[in-house]
């Protein structure tokens, strides 16, 4: 069975480029067409184009909020989960101390990224040695349904807070 519903990927759906609903559709084809009874080791690659797709938003979304120059943006330098890092928070080109600065919402906004970066994306591509990092079917969708709703938040945050973002572009630059 399927844990996240059609509404929750139509919804993530409407703050991402055409390339990154692509990467979404493909998650829902891969679950769709695995069936339940399908015995895979780690079905981490159910979560792998989301992962993706997260990873090109939130560099969208700092670029939409200020937070990241078009340098920055354009850089295959940039990291995002060195910048939404809440250990480094307090460093000079720190993504999650700036977003936490520009909105009374928004550390508890980073805190939600960066835990959606770091399950959905980091625990997902990396090996930890001594840790099992194999997903069962249900955990893999779970991660699906957290980056899904990390990028829901924030597409909400953009659209409730245009103020604050056009005068966090011009403090940050």
């Amino acid at each position: 069975m399927i844990m996240s519903s059609p509404q929750l990927f139509d919804e993530a759906k409407k703050f991402l480029t055409p390339q990154q609903q692509n990467l979404l559709t493909d998650v829902e084809t891969i679950i769709l067409k695995m069936k339940l009874e399908d015995h895979i080791n780690d079905y981490a690659f159910f979560v792998a184009p989301i992962s993706k797709a997260y990873e090109g938003f939130l560099k969208d979304f700092f670029l939409k909020i200020g937070i990241i120059s078009e340098n920055d943006y354009e850089s295959d330098r940039f990291r995002v989960g060195k910048t939404l890092n809440p250990s480094l928070r307090y460093k000079r080109f720190s993504v999650f101390q700036k977003l936490s600065d520009i909105h009374e919402n928004g550390e508890e906004l980073a805190e939600n990224l960066w835990d959606a970066w770091k399950f959905g994306r980091n625990e997902i591509f990396h090996y930890f040695p001594g840790t099992s990092q194999n997903l069962s079917r249900n955990e893999a969708e779970d991660r699906i349904d957290l980056l899904l709703r990390a990028i829901i938040k924030a597409g909400e945050f953009l659209i409730q807070n245009q103020d604050i973002i056009r005068r966090s572009k011009t403090s940050f630059h």
